[in-house]
């Protein structure tokens, strides 16, 4: 009996893991931020900046080694907002309404898509008819200037790319609910005293500002 109830328990367990696959696809959401990856894997924490560029760098040249690392089980990471840029917002609650499977796939895309998101915006300070536009939109509050970005800019699209589709995109842009918990995640980041980004902590202690993604990546497990 012992030998049949400790089968059984390996096929379920071995079952779990095979559902899971891909442990980007595992995400857990704390009033700061999500964290990917499989439960007590050594945790990487990251306070980041959708539009900061430095973010992007590492996203571009770090990020890569960190998917694989959390997919494969080695790693947790978790991504902590961090709201600088006027889109990040946009991004911000985006990323929360996407599903959560395809969460971590859109962080990156829209790091990824910075160029873009850049070229976007200085088209929208182009013409004083879109600067007003963008001026009015932000004093009617950051849901309505959410709203106007994350279609200007093309993250709603990204968006939809990645599960969420028009409809939702608009509805998550425009929602209070949604943009409270952007900014007290943002402000859980200021409490805990990070100044800028990227910031990052390994197994819970702060890596300097001389990181360089290359560092970074060297410190993960292999």
């Amino acid at each position: 009996m012992r030998r049949l109830f400790a089968l059984l328990l390996l096929l379920v367990s071995t079952g779990a893991s095979a559902q899971v696959g891909d442990w980007r696809t595992h995400a857990i959401e704390s009033e700061a931020g999500w964290t990917f990856g499989k439960p007590g894997a050594p945790l990487l924490v990251e306070y980041a900046s959708f539009g900061c560029p430095h973010c992007g760098e590492f996203s571009g040249e770090a990020g890569p080694a960190i998917a694989d690392k959390v997919r494969s089980g080695k790693l947790r990471y978790a991504f902590r907002p961090f709201l600088i840029f006027p889109h990040d917002r946009a991004a911000t609650v985006l990323a929360r309404c996407v599903p959560a499977p395809k969460r971590f796939a859109f962080i990156k895309a829209v790091m990824t898509a910075q160029p873009a998101t850049r070229a976007a915006l200085a088209e929208l300070d182009r013409s004083d008819q879109s600067r007003q536009a963008l001026f009015e939109a932000e004093l009617k509050g950051p849901e309505v200037q959410a709203l106007l970005l994350g279609r200007a800019t093309g993250l709603a699209a990204l968006a939809a790319g990645h599960g969420l589709p028009a409809a939702a995109a608009e509805a998550c842009l425009a929602s209070t609910e949604q943009h409270v918990w952007a900014g007290n995640a943002d402000l859980a980041g200021r409490v805990a005293g990070v100044t800028g980004t990227p910031t990052f902590l390994w197994k819970g202690q702060r890596l300097g500002k001389d990181l360089t993604p290359k560092a970074l990546v060297a410190a993960l497990p292999r």
